[in-house]
């Protein structure tokens, strides 16, 4: 009985360590037609990492108006650039400025602000192509999530009318 308590421990274990990794991820949002919204990027790393990149898809409609570091990566001292890549895309990079790295945690590492046109109708953001580094500089591959972003059901629906008489007018 002891050695299959111990061996449903060890797979247990297995199992946990094998689901965790080291990601970047968006909260899924909602999004009103013409509006803005700032929204953070989170790094969820177990290695310690020197800086990192990934690529961001939008969907139609949808727009990067900005990008900046947090406070948290501003303790490190990063540099963050943010590109637009034809066809593709948008492509974020966050390096150290001096010998610092990113400590294993979870943590808004930039904030995003988008905009949407009048036309937005909801879709997915996608990060991709996501890569850090060591330390050491030895490069790795890390997990980019999609982020459902909506569209308010009110906003969908236009403007409501005005339903209030004004003296004289009969409806």
């Amino acid at each position: 009985m002891k050695h299959i308590l111990l061996t449903l421990l060890a797979v247990m274990a297995t199992l946990t360590v094998a689901a965790q990794s080291n990601r970047f991820y968006i909260e899924d949002f909602e999004l009103d037609r013409d509006s803005v919204i700032s929204v953070p990027v989170m790094l969820a790393n177990e290695t310690a990492m020197r800086g990192f990149q990934f690529d961001m898809s939008l969907p139609e409609g949808m727009a990067l108006d900005d990008s900046d570091l947090t406070k948290y990566s501003k303790g490190f001292d990063m540099h963050l650039v943010c590109r637009a890549l034809p066809a593709r895309g948008y492509i974020v990079f966050v390096f150290p400025r001096s010998a610092t790295c990113y400590p294993p945690a979870t943590a808004a590492v930039v904030t995003l602000t988008f905009s949407a046109s009048s036309d937005f109708k909801g879709g997915d953001v996608i990060i991709s192509e996501c890569k850090g580094s060591t330390m050491d500089n030895k490069s790795f591959t890390l997990d980019g999530d999609t982020t459902c972003v909506t569209v308010p059901a009110s906003s969908l629906i236009g403007i409501p009318m005005d339903q209030t008489q004004d003296k004289g007018i009969f409806y």
